[in-house]
C-alpha cells in the first residue's frame, strides 16, 4: 500500500477511529477520504498540507478535509490527538438554506488560529470528551462521540468563519465521491511511484505498468489528481528531498541521487523553482543544519 494514498477501511456502521500520536514522528505525504482534525496537547508539530508549510503550538487544532495531501513531523516529547471521520456517520439531510457537510470543511478556516478563542476552548472541550471516550469505551460511548462531534459541527456552522483564501486543491473534496475502482488504479500508481522514483521512471513506463495506452493514462491522471504525471514526479522526489535535507546529514548530491536525479545541476534548479530557496537554504532555514 502506498504510503501517499491511505485507503483504511473505518467500520461502516460507525466510521470514526481516534489515536494519539507521541514523540518525534515523521509520516510521509499521504491523502485519505475521510476528515482529519489534529490537536496537539504538547510540544510542536510541523505540518504539511497542499505543501503549505504549518507550523502548530500545543493547544492548536488543524481540521485536514478529505482529499488534502499533508505530512508532518513531530519535535520530541510531543502529543497529539488525532481523530478522523467520514460524513456517513451522520447520515446527513439536506437543510434549505445551509452548505452541505463536504461544502462546510472545504470553506471553513482550517486552523484554530482563525477561530474565536471561546470556540477554540469549545472545540478542545469536545475533543477531549472524544479522546476520553473512546479511551474508556464504557456503555454508550459510541453516542456520547457522536454527539460531541455534531455539537462540533454546529460550531462550525455557527462560530468558525469562512476561509479567506479559496485556493484549489491538489485532490480537493472529489476524492471523497470517487470510485473505489478508481482510488484503487490511484494507489497501484502511487505504490509504483514510490516503489520507483529513485529510478529513471517516464510516463511511458507507469502507462505499461497500468496496462494503459500513454494518452488515456496521462488523461486519467491528470483528471484524478488534478495535476500532470511529470509535475506530480517532480512533487514526489521534492517532498522526499526535503525530508533527507531536514533529517538525515548528507549531501545536496546524494540527496539528488537517491530522489532520481542524475545531475545535481538539474535537481538544484528544480528545487530552487518549486520552493524559492536552494537546498542548503532550505536546509539551514528550517532546521539550523549546517
Amino acid at each position: 500500500m502506498s504510503h501517499y494514498l491511505e485507503l483504511f477501511h473505518l467500520d461502516r456502521s460507525f466510521p470514526f477511529q481516534r489515536f494519539v500520536h507521541e514523540g518525534e514522528v515523521l509520516v510521509y505525504p499521504h491523502w485519505h477520504k475521510v476528515v482529519e482534525v489534529i490537536y496537539v496537547t504538547r510540544g510542536v508539530l510541523h505540518l504539511g498540507i497542499n505543501d503549505v508549510p504549518i507550523v502548530m503550538q500545543a493547544g492548536e487544532i488543524q481540521f485536514i478535509n478529505a482529499g488534502d495531501i499533508h505530512y508532518f513531523l513531530a519535535s520530541p516529547n510531543s502529543e497529539r490527538i488525532v481523530i478522523q471521520f467520514d460524513f456517513s456517520l451522520f447520515h446527513e439531510e439536506e437543510t434549505a438554506g445551509e452548505p452541505g457537510l463536504r461544502q462546510l470543511f472545504s470553506s471553513m478556516e482550517s486552523h484554530s488560529r482563525s477561530w474565536p478563542e471561546e470556540t477554540t476552548a469549545k472545540i478542545r472541550e469536545l475533543l477531549a470528551v472524544i479522546h476520553r471516550e473512546d479511551h474508556h469505551q464504557a456503555a454508550g460511548y459510541k453516542y456520547l462521540i457522536k454527539a460531541a462531534l455534531m455539537e462540533m459541527i454546529a460550531l462550525i456552522y455557527r462560530q468558525i468563519p469562512l476561509s479567506q483564501q479559496q485556493a484549489k486543491r491538489p485532490l480537493g473534496e472529489a476524492v471523497a465521491s470517487k470510485s473505489e475502482k478508481t482510488l484503487v488504479r490511484l494507489d497501484k500508481i502511487f505504490s509504483y511511484i514510490e516503489h520507483h522514483y529513485h529510478e529513471y521512471i517516464t510516463l511511458d513506463d507507469v502507462a505499461k505498468f497500468m496496462g494503459f495506452s500513454a494518452c488515456y493514462f496521462a488523461r486519467f491522471f491528470k483528471k484524478n489528481t488534478g495535476m500532470t504525471f511529470v509535475r506530480f514526479l517532480h512533487n514526489y522526489r521534492l517532498n522526499q528531498a526535503k525530508w533527507l535535507l531536514l533529517n538525515e546529514e548528507i549531501s545536496v548530491s546524494e540527496v539528488a541521487e537517491r530522489i532520481g536525479f542524475n545531475s545535481v545541476k538539474t535537481f538544484h534548479h528544480v528545487f530552487k523553482q518549486n520552493t524559492g530557496v536552494a537546498p542548503l537554504k532550505y536546509r539551514r532555514s528550517i532546521s539550523g543544519i549546517k
